[in-house]
């Protein structure tokens, strides 16, 4: 089915059926008033793709508070260029916006621009859009948001088994409210969510206020959000691994609130606050990350250190041992400078998944970090 007006997509969405590809002409598309409203279901075996032919030749501008808005399951959405175009950021919050019925959505190799929360997920009437998959998509803002409502380019509330991965997550910022915000985070009682071969850059583009690179947990969830109607826990086993996340020097590049049984291994925490657990319930196993800043807990939270490179405990709260371990990892280079350090040095991962170059984890004690140098495939050791 090809798309070359915005009245067509809209056509397009409204009668899809199951095994539909829905193309979207080169061209850019304007649109404003209701949101696009993706009520159609696919199935498991033939889901229903909204795509353009390569990323760059479709450009969507949303003046909408939300975008695509997806109450239906088993929906793709892929290779779109998605920009907010709203004169008021509070009147921009979500380029996506998944909801209750809405299981196993796909957003994958989309580029999305200036949204408050450019995917917002959430559960509705008891029911929870889970197993979703958010993959090799660019999330950022051009400049910090004009706003009081939270920002979190991914805000994942109440879901459970989705995975975000690949992704490039980069410039969040607000100036309104309480001036603190996220590149991603899962809360509001899900489990077993998964935070993998993302680069987060809080700052890059520009920088300033308080930016957190990911959470599980964040706390705050109103009990009505909650997918057990009662969040004394926020997050349980969620998993961050083989991850960079740099240039948060105002907080910590991974923090969990109520988060319990968090596993967080193989990461690369740079010029960043550390990694910070608060709350009681909080628990975490952190092994084999490479961590400029400290690992603190507080309020009763707890956690296993095991295999990571760390400041020494005297050090300022954001010390670099990253420059000890990379060639230039703030050029993107991610050659070993202390090979000995990281070679074989961490403690084993049962299931370790991919590292960052999409390598498995071979026997034997891994790499420190989030690249297994020993690992069979070829790599360039560069993230830009």
């Amino acid at each position: 089915m090809l798309v070359r007006t915005t009245s067509d997509l809209r056509a397009a969405v409204r009668t899809a059926t199951p095994g539909t590809e829905i193309q979207i002409q080169p061209g850019t598309y304007d649109f404003s008033g209701a949101s696009i409203k993706v009520d159609q279901p696919g199935l498991p075996d033939r889901r229903i793709v909204l795509r353009a032919p390569a990323v760059g030749g479709a450009r969507l501008r949303f003046a909408l508070l939300d975008g695509f808005h997806i109450i239906a399951p088993y929906w793709t959405f892929e290779n779109l260029v998605i920009e907010s175009s709203c004169d008021d950021d509070s009147h921009c919050e979500h380029a996506f916006h998944v909801v209750g019925d809405a299981v196993g959505v796909v957003i994958q190799n989309n580029w999305v621009v200036d949204f408050n929360a450019a995917v917002k997920v959430n559960g509705k009437a008891g029911r929870f859009p889970d197993d979703g998959l958010i993959r090799h998509n660019a999330f950022l803002n051009s400049r910090p948001r004009i706003t009081d409502k939270p920002v979190s380019l991914l805000d994942l509330v109440s879901v459970s088994r989705w995975r975000v991965q690949k992704n490039l997550i980069a410039d969040f910022a607000k100036v309104g409210g309480n001036h603190t915000s996220y590149g991603a985070f899962f809360k509001g009682s899900g489990e077993d969510n998964i935070f993998e071969q993302n680069l987060v850059r809080c700052e890059a583009g520009h920088s300033g206020l308080y930016r957190i690179g990911f959470s599980f947990g964040d706390g705050g969830t109103g009990r009505r959000f909650c997918r057990d109607a009662r969040c004394e826990v926020e997050h349980k086993r969620g998993i961050a691994r083989n991850n960079v996340i740099m240039n948060c020097p105002n907080h910590a590049g991974i923090y969990l609130n109520k988060s319990a049984d968090t596993l967080i291994h193989n990461n690369s925490l740079v010029a960043t606050r550390g990694i910070l657990l608060r709350g009681r319930g909080t628990s975490a196993t952190i092994r084999n990350n490479i961590v400029d800043g400290d690992l603190r807990a507080v309020e009763g939270a707890t956690f296993t250190s095991e295999g990571n490179i760390l400041a020494p405990p005297d050090a300022a709260p954001f010390d670099t041992v990253s420059r000890d371990v990379y060639f230039n990892l703030q050029l993107g280079d991610l050659r070993l400078k202390n090979r000995q350090s990281v070679i074989g040095r961490g403690v084993a991962i049962q299931d370790g998944g991919l590292d960052l170059c999409g390598r498995p984890y071979e026997a034997g004690p891994p790499d420190i970090g989030p690249l297994q140098s020993r690992a069979q495939g070829s790599c360039s050791n560069r993230l830009w």
